[in-house]
């Protein structure tokens, strides 16, 4: 007991934190290699003899075409941007130009394990833009509301397009409205001081004056501006406006990719490939790499095209993302000045806005 104790006091860690944190970094250290493998399944199949004849079309492929994919993700880079940016003008507003920089690097950075993505763009915005660490989660918390209107609407559209047949998109466009609707009426109940105390109230019930107190701290303060950001009509508007624009985006990448190697993928097919392909990089625990593609090749297997035959699109798609984001990260180091940021100092600022 005694020999725990002295270890605990020399280190600050207690041997079961210590133990807890190896695990965490062998997971994601397994969970990248899993990445890594889902990658190479893929590149093997892309390059398989079945598909040699699809991989020539690629040397004779249009620039013009070529342009579009690459365009297309370059749109996607930019719509993600500016989803960050409108969500957090409710309470503050930054250079849109800055977050589309942070978004684009941490973009690049998503591909690797231990949430590296995520870490920088809290650390950017930290220490660029004073935000505090509370209210940023608050903030991508918000952003994730969007993501989850969009996707489910989408998502359930296409698992009844077959019934809807025509009025797919237009099922799909009123699902969304009548989900922002619902999700701005709540907000609006829950924002601002009056939301607060509603909140404060409500938990001081459940969880007694412990609760109560806790609510009242500046850390939740923070983290309640989230809900400020989802009551705003106008900018809550503007950001499922461009989540679709970043779905549609992605959708006919997939759609431009085919037709680059001599498949046919459908609009609707696009977006619901698009869907399992955002979705399994946004919900990976373990970075994006590896993962998506696992997941676009096995929608586009539940839509009934062929894992093979559909190989070459996943890697074109993810090859030509990774191109404009290598881009796009290099420009917005330049941008950002990163060399000054890692000069500064973190911000412990933790007041109003």
């Amino acid at each position: 007991m005694h020999d725990t104790q002295a270890r605990t006091d020399a280190t600050g860690d207690s041997p079961t934190k210590a133990s807890r944190s190896g695990v965490r970094i062998v997971v994601q250290v397994v969970g990248f290699l899993i990445g890594i493998a889902l990658l190479g399944w893929c590149v093997r199949l892309a390059l398989s003899e079945e598909n040699r004849e699809a991989l020539s079309e690629l040397s004779n492929a249009p620039p013009g075409s070529i342009a579009a994919l690459l365009g297309l993700s370059l749109v996607g880079v930019v719509a993600n941007g500016l989803i960050f940016w409108g969500t957090l003008v409710p309470v503050r507003t930054l250079r849109a130009l800055d977050v589309i920089a942070v978004n684009s690097l941490a973009t690049f950075l998503a591909n690797l394990p231990f949430k590296i993505g995520l870490l920088a763009r809290i650390a950017i915005h930290n220490r660029r833009d004073k935000a505090p660490m509370a209210m940023s989660f608050g903030w991508f918390g918000a952003v994730t509301a969007s993501l989850v209107l969009v996707s489910t609407s989408l998502f359930a559209a296409g698992a009844l397009r077959g019934v809807l047949g025509e009025w797919t998109v237009l099922a799909a466009l009123v699902m969304l409205v009548v989900q922002a609707v619902v999700m701005v009426a709540i907000a609006k109940r829950l924002s601002g001081e009056a939301g607060h105390r509603r909140l404060s109230r409500l938990l001081g019930r459940l969880g007694g004056r412990r609760a109560l107190r806790r609510c009242r701290s500046q850390v939740i303060r923070e983290l309640h501006m989230g809900l400020d950001m989802l009551a705003s009509v106008k900018w809550v508007a503007f950001v499922v406006t461009f989540r679709v624009v970043d779905f549609a985006s992605q959708a006919w990448r997939w759609v431009v990719s085919g037709e680059l190697v001599g498949a046919d993928v459908s609009p609707t097919d696009g977006i619901l490939i698009a869907g399992g392909h955002f979705l399994a990089g946004a919900l990976s625990p373990v970075g994006m790499l590896g993962f998506r593609e696992g997941a676009a090749i096995g929608t586009a297997e539940l839509l009934g095209l062929e894992s093979r035959e559909f190989a070459p699109i996943a890697l074109l798609t993810a090859g030509s993302e990774l191109v404009v984001v290598i881009a796009a990260s290099g420009v917005a180091i330049a941008w950002l000045r990163l060399d000054r940021m890692l000069r500064a100092k973190p911000s412990s600022e933790t007041g109003s806005l």
